[in-house]
C-alpha cells in the first residue's frame, strides 16, 4: 500500500509535468504565430517596396538628373539617362535595385545602348542588380537631341523601376 506521503509527492509531479506540458505547448503556439506575423510582415515589406517603386516609376521625369527640359513635364533626356549608365555614384541614389528605359515607338533595333551603338538602340538600363523583383512600368516620352537633324526627338517610352529587395533573416 502507498503511503500518503507517496501519494501526495505522486500528485506534486503529475501537476509539475501538466504545467510543463501546458507551458510547451503556449510555447509552440507562439511560435507559429510569431513566424506567421513575420511571415505577413516580409509580404507587407514587399508590397510597400513595390508600391514605392511604382510611384518613383511615376515621377521619374521629375527627377532633375533626367528631365528633358521645362517645355514638356513628362519627358526624360535619354542622353543624361545615357551620361548616368556609366557612373556607378548613381546605383544607390534612387534607392532602387532596378531602373531602365526602353523605347516602344518607334521600333528601333532590340538592343542594349551602350556608348558604341547609342542612339540606334532601344533598352538604357542604369541600375541592375541580380536581387531586384519584379519592376513595375508607367510609360514615358523619351526625348534626346538628334545631331543629324540638329532637332529634338522624343519616342513613346517605359521606364520600369523595382523597389530595394527585402532580405531575410532566416
Amino acid at each position: 500500500m502507498i503511503s500518503k506521503d507517496k501519494k501526495a509527492q505522486l500528485k506534486i509531479q503529475q501537476m509539475a509535468f501538466v504545467l510543463v506540458a501546458i507551458f510547451i505547448f503556449f510555447a509552440f503556439i507562439s511560435l507559429i504565430y510569431v513566424s506567421i506575423r513575420m511571415n505577413f510582415m516580409k509580404k507587407q515589406a514587399v508590397n510597400l517596396e513595390a508600391d514605392k517603386a511604382m510611384e518613383f516609376a511615376q515621377k521619374m521625369t521629375g527627377v532633375p538628373e533626367l528631365k528633358w527640359s521645362q517645355q514638356c513635364d513628362s519627358c526624360i533626356d535619354l542622353d543624361k539617362a545615357m551620361m548616368l549608365k556609366n557612373r556607378t555614384v548613381y546605383n544607390d541614389f534612387f534607392g532602387l535595385d532596378h531602373l531602365s528605359f526602353e523605347i516602344i515607338y518607334p521600333v528601333i533595333t532590340d538592343k542594349e545602348c551602350i556608348t558604341g551603338n547609342y542612339p540606334n538602340c532601344n533598352k538604357l538600363t542604369l541600375i541592375s542588380k541580380s536581387s531586384y523583383d519584379t519592376a513595375s512600368r508607367a510609360y514615358i516620352s523619351l526625348c534626346r537631341w538628334d545631331q543629324e537633324t540638329n532637332n529634338e526627338m522624343c519616342y513613346l517610352g517605359a521606364v520600369y523601376a523595382s523597389g530595394k529587395a527585402v532580405q531575410s533573416n532566416t
